[in-house]
């Protein structure tokens, strides 16, 4: 290869070609992941099952407490309105790793969840979950697995441990 050709697409490959588009930094990934799961939430907690579905690659593995791995965007929004239907929830982000379009987010989660008498509970657990960059930018949820973290057969408790805005 001759060397003008060579250093051409070095340079194309580095991204000083004018028009190329830069690469997120790791400060505006983590500020997006943080945004993302906030869409994430807000969509929950309107119940909107269809739409927080979207919000899912169209393969996306979710691995809920006491349950099978349920697999794909529909198979999640009908396990959502099966289980979930009424429920709001609360997510504190504690740690996130960005790798190229790949990202591992870590956190506690707060479920509030309605009861027989009217009253609520609130069950304190944490979550894991692989995000990809989509083609349109947008970090879709790969996989989900969540759990609690009371004792099985504790009483749920009355108020979530961080700030929740329900």
């Amino acid at each position: 290869m001759n060397k003008t050709v060579f250093l051409m697409l070095a340079i194309a490959a580095s991204g000083f070609v004018s028009g190329c588009s830069e690469t997120p930094s790791q400060a505006d990934d983590e500020a997006n992941l943080v945004s993302a799961t906030q869409t994430w939430v807000e969509t929950y907690n309107r119940n909107d099952w269809a739409a927080l579905a979207d919000l899912f690659t169209t393969d996306a593995v979710m691995m809920p407490p006491g349950s099978p791995a349920v697999t794909g965007r529909e198979a999640i929004a009908t396990w959502e309105a099966t289980y979930e239907e009424g429920f709001r929830i609360a997510l504190q982000v504690e740690h996130i790793d960005v790798i190229g379009d790949h990202a591992i987010i870590r956190g506690r989660s707060c479920l509030l969840i309605p009861l027989d008498d009217g009253k609520t509970g609130v069950d304190v657990g944490k979550y894991l979950e692989v995000r990809i960059r989509s083609a349109d930018g947008r970090w879709l949820v790969e996989q989900d697995i969540f759990n609690s973290s009371l004792s099985p057969g504790t009483e749920l408790v009355e108020a979530c441990p961080f700030e929740a805005d329900f």
